[in-house]
């Protein structure tokens, strides 16, 4: 196959001519494979935009995922954060302190995940613009000193080196640039038919690379590449705790990412690394229904816990021990009773009591599992016995 040219590029039609070759050459099997994949993102997706929005959880839920995205994104740039440093450097951006470095470009990609809902979340069809790529690359590298040359929001003047192993730029100059955004522009905005063209993942897919190709910026394309991806999906409907999730997977597999990227530019043909992302965005949201379904199992246990209350079928401590528990998850044993809310459970009372009262959430109620595991001794809520409780009809 022939390498990427600019002029190549400039067409942005790969995914188009990739799905010609497909049906072409009886590539059918993998188009199948791909909208079996897709089918089940649909599926996971749906799953999570039936389930109800409860602020407290949902917020839980959301603020993590960003976290690991903005984790995400910057770890393939070098830059890394634990989510703990993330969620300090937003506390201490809320209360206007001042920021080191790195907690500046954790605040700026939370700027931008912020600004992508912020404009994406509007009535009709979504228009993109070259003054929205440029905000959003503004609001990455805004007050952060860069390795190369860079004004936030405006194209280089300046031939551009990157990947591994380096590559340089097509558009050699602000010119090239100037004339082939605008036809980027075009394509993102058109509405195409075919099983590839038209498919909401491979739009966010193929943005991201192609914009990375551009490399329109002195610094901060890959960064501005991927948020791009995650308006891609999140105008297409993909749910709130989704969209920027392709950058967790990217950022799990860095090698294969830029290895798949490079073949790209040598053989025009994006199949692998559609096929991959889709399959590896896939994992992400199947990971995020489970964070959501855990949310809500959550809720269950706990209503059915207060039931039992109510009817006087648990006692006050077994009563807070559960809320506690379903409140903190799986534990270490010993470190669950010492908390300092069960200590106070049991303060007045023998540890006899404390041995009763678990001996019935475990063994008569089926409320908790104790168990060990690697050699340690853990405590969790055990959601199973909401599947077995029986209802008076």
């Amino acid at each position: 196959m022939e390498a990427l040219s600019l002029k190549k590029l400039s067409r942005f039609d790969l995914e188009k001519s990739l799905e010609e070759r497909l049906l072409k050459e009886e590539g059918h099997k993998r188009i199948f494979d791909f909208l079996d994949t897709f089918r089940e993102i649909q599926i996971a997706d749906q799953f999570i935009r039936d389930l109800p929005s409860f602020p407290r959880s949902t917020e839980d839920i959301f603020r993590h995922e960003l976290r690991s995205v903005v984790g995400a994104t910057l770890a393939i740039e070098g830059t890394v954060l634990r989510e703990e440093e993330i969620e300090k450097s937003f506390q201490k951006a809320d209360l206007q302190k001042k920021l080191k470095s790195k907690e500046q470009e954790a605040q700026n990609a939370r700027k931008t995940y912020e600004y992508i809902i912020l404009v994406g979340t509007c009535e009709g069809k979504f228009v993109y613009t070259e003054e929205v790529i440029k905000q959003i690359h503004q609001y990455l590298t805004d007050n952060i000193e860069c390795v190369s040359p860079n004004v936030p929001g405006q194209y280089r003047d300046t031939t551009a080196q990157f990947g591994a192993p380096r590559k340089i730029s097509f558009c050699k100059s602000r010119a090239d640039i100037e004339a082939i955004m605008p036809k980027f522009i075009n394509w993102l905005n058109k509405t195409d038919s075919g099983i590839l063209n038209s498919n909401p993942t491979v739009k966010a897919i193929m943005a991201h690379y192609y914009l990375t190709e551009i490399h329109p910026f002195g610094d901060g394309n890959g960064r501005t590449a991927r948020a791009l991806e995650a308006l891609a999906l999140y105008v297409n409907g993909i749910n709130p705790y989704c969209f920027g999730s392709l950058a967790n997977f990217w950022d799990e597999h860095r090698d294969q990412y830029i290895v798949h990227l490079g073949n790209i530019r040598s053989t025009c043909d994006p199949w692998d690394f559609l096929i991959w992302g889709t399959r590896g965005y896939l994992d992400r949201i199947r990971g995020i229904k489970d964070l959501v379904l855990k949310k809500v199992k959550q809720l269950m246990l706990k209503d059915y816990t207060g039931w039992l209350y109510r009817r006087k079928r648990i006692n006050p401590r077994i009563y807070g021990a559960l809320l506690l528990l379903i409140q903190s998850g799986k534990m270490l044993f010993e470190e669950f009773l010492s908390s300092p809310e069960l200590v106070t459970l049991y303060s007045k009372r023998e540890t006899s009591t404390r041995y009763r009262d678990f001996k019935k959430m475990e063994k008569t109620l089926g409320l908790i599992r104790i168990f060990k595991e690697d050699g340690k001794k853990y405590i969790e809520p055990n959601f199973e016995i909401l599947e077995k409780l029986q209802y008076v009809i």
